[in-house]
């Protein structure tokens, strides 16, 4: 019995750290294309509390999407800050998700 609760909690810490490397990979990917996109200046940072990233498990198939929101702030000529919003959905197609190559961007708004 203990060495099924020790396994069970193996696995349960395995997919946890998993799961945050797979978030910290889609964030990475998503400032890259912001990036090239938005046709950033190589070198712009950005805040990581500005990103909002949701995992959405596809219903028919086992395929996972992740949605990142992310407010971007601007100034304008008269010193007006405006906030403009951007969507991108990434479909998961690599098995571990710990590359870059493991997501393709199926949307940008």
């Amino acid at each position: 019995m203990k060495k099924i609760t020790i396994l069970l909690l193996s696995f349960i810490v395995f997919s946890c750290s998993s799961e945050k490397e797979q978030m910290e990979t889609v964030r990475a990917l998503a400032k890259q294309d912001l990036i090239t996109f938005l046709q950033l200046p190589e070198g712009t940072i950005f805040n990581d509390k500005d990103f909002a990233i949701t995992e959405v498990p596809e219903i028919e198939g086992i395929g996972i999407t992740y949605v990142v929101k992310i407010g971007i702030s601007s100034q304008d000529r008269d010193g007006n800050t405006n906030v403009k919003t951007h969507k991108l959905e990434y479909a998961k197609i690599g098995e571990k998700g710990l590359s870059p190559d493991d997501y393709e961007l199926t949307s940008f708004d």
